[in-house]
């Protein structure tokens, strides 16, 4: 195991992990799973949370919808289209509610956040029909929801990374929906491969390998489905013609060397790609914005880049 030198916020939290015995998500059932809560988050107050809902090829798909504070009245704003992590097995809209606030005022845009269907209840590709399904409501409905349809992100962490990837390829394909960005947050883009971070932070350090096997277990049919590019994105055909990119990830995570490669495999493909690596934290780090000053900071690069890139 690779030894890193952790800020003191991190490593104090990867103690109280350790002293609990560890996450040992890969246990439990998904049930059991999903009733787990890291940490506490406090909510930052923003001008309006309301849900609507889009209407999916599998029925409705519930959207938390906000508004940043100081948002102008009746003014197109845009907007960030926000897929939660949790290894498609686990997460919500109310575990990335504290985010999703801070990402709204932070930028001024407005942010849906999307509670896509979960496996193993839901397997690939239904989590994926949910998110592009509730990407082409907000652009079908912009004018009804006050957004600049010109300045659409699409924005995910870890497994909604993931999702949000192939969400950006499946757009540009059908070219009914112009995305200006996507911000992919240690993201999966390559589940056919097995890469050296795999081994090197397979335990220890929040996300393990073990964890990612029992998710991927619990998401796909079958171990085929690792080779479809809707799950392994750097496998597609074409990956050019991708709006701007921005791609987050952790030196001790096992997702490290995929989004890696995929920064570079966009950036092969003639696309627009910042990539930024963190080797003082850990994975999910961005989710503890509103706790920890490492993480307020990391994210406020990330949107601060975007809000340049798009303004």
């Amino acid at each position: 195991m690779v030894k890193y030198k952790f800020n003191n916020e991190v490593s104090k939290f990867l103690e109280e992990i350790k002293a609990l015995g560890g996450l040992q998500i890969d246990t439990l059932s998904p049930i059991e799973a999903r009733k787990m809560s890291l940490m506490e988050m406090p909510l930052p107050n923003v001008d309006l949370v309301v849900e609507i809902g889009a209407d999916g090829p599998f029925g409705p798909i519930p959207i938390n919808s906000y508004t940043p504070l100081n948002a102008p009245s009746n003014k197109l704003l845009p907007a960030i289209v926000y897929y939660h992590g949790g290894g498609w097995v686990v997460g919500s809209r109310k575990g990335s509610d504290a985010l999703c606030r801070y990402i709204a005022n932070k930028t001024g845009f407005r942010v849906f956040s999307v509670e896509y269907r979960l496996a193993p209840e839901f397997k690939f590709p239904v989590p994926l029909e949910d998110c592009f399904a509730s990407l082409e409501f907000i652009n079908k409905n912009h004018n009804d929801l006050l957004v600049d349809k010109d300045k659409l992100v699409v924005a995910g962490d870890s497994a909604g990374a993931n999702l949000a990837t192939v969400v950006a390829i499946m757009a540009k394909n059908r070219k009914d929906i112009n995305l200006a960005y996507q911000l992919l947050i240690y993201p999966v883009t390559d589940a056919s491969s097995h890469y050296p971070s795999y081994d090197e932070n397979a335990k220890g350090y929040l996300l393990e390998k073990s964890s990612m096997d029992w998710f991927f277990n619990h998401y796909l049919p079958n171990d085929e489905a690792k080779k479809d590019w809707r799950v392994s994105p750097i496998l597609a055909d074409d990956l050019s013609g991708l709006p701007p990119s921005y791609i987050v990830t952790v030196a001790a995570d096992p997702l490290r060397d995929e989004g890696r490669a995929y920064a570079e495999k966009l950036k092969e493909n003639g696309n627009k790609v910042e990539h930024k690596e963190y080797d003082d934290t850990v994975h999910a780090f961005f989710s503890w914005a509103t706790v920890f000053e490492s993480s307020k900071k990391a994210v406020d690069e990330a949107y601060d880049s975007m809000v340049q890139t798009i303004s």
